[in-house]
């Protein structure tokens, strides 16, 4: 008999902090409700990452279909060239982040339910449905509406999509999720600490 992989939310929190980045326990328990929801009905999901860095919030993604949705899979979305930030204020440049990436998801036991596209998002060709889309690459108005826009035009009618760090430190992750709020038809499901979660619907 095989024994049943349960959805541990606290598991799933206590392996994404050992990982470094900058997702937050509230923020990852959302994330977890978000990929929770978007796998209720059964069947294969997919679940789309723009900005992995070493993996945090990649962890917690796959670790909750791993106990609710093995069939699905998160595609995690990066160059791993280092570079964080927002390209209208400051970019850190740091080292390559793809080996910790690779490591770090094998550590959590995730591998399998990840596959990484090591590439810019609007670069990475694409032609699947997307059930959910995750937005934490470079913060700035430009660069959030530039990856919105590569994959919007494929999101299920019922997908979901969150974005991190929307707060006033980055007012272009702001300026663009409430104009996808005020004239694109989208509506605010939930908020925890920056990330927010947008669902099609009055």
């Amino acid at each position: 008999m095989t024994t049943p992989d349960l959805l541990r939310p606290l598991a799933i929190l206590a392996a994404m902090r050992d990982i470094p980045g900058w997702l937050e326990d509230d923020e990852a328990e959302l994330l977890i409700a978000a990929a929770a929801h978007v796998t209720r009905g059964g069947g294969a999901r997919r679940l789309v990452e723009i900005g992995s860095y070493q993996g945090r919030s990649t962890i917690v993604l796959a670790a909750t279909i791993r106990a609710l949705s093995p069939d699905s899979r998160v595609f995690a979305i990066d160059p791993h060239e280092g570079t964080v930030g927002s390209a209208d204020a400051r970019l850190n440049h740091g080292s390559p982040t793809f080996d910790a990436f690779v490591a770090n998801i094998a550590a959590a036991g995730v591998a399998a339910f990840v596959e990484p596209v090591r590439s810019l998002s609007y670069e990475a060709r694409w032609n699947d449905t997307i059930d959910l889309l995750f937005i934490d690459g470079l913060h700035d108005r430009f660069n959030v509406e530039r990856d919105y826009r590569h994959f919007a035009r494929f999101l299920n009618p019922d997908a979901i999509v969150l974005f991190h760090d929307y707060a006033a430190y980055y007012p272009g992750v702001v300026a663009f999720v409430d104009t996808l709020v005020a004239q694109e038809g989208w509506s605010i499901a939930a908020h925890a600490g920056s990330m927010v979660m947008l669902y099609r619907g009055a």
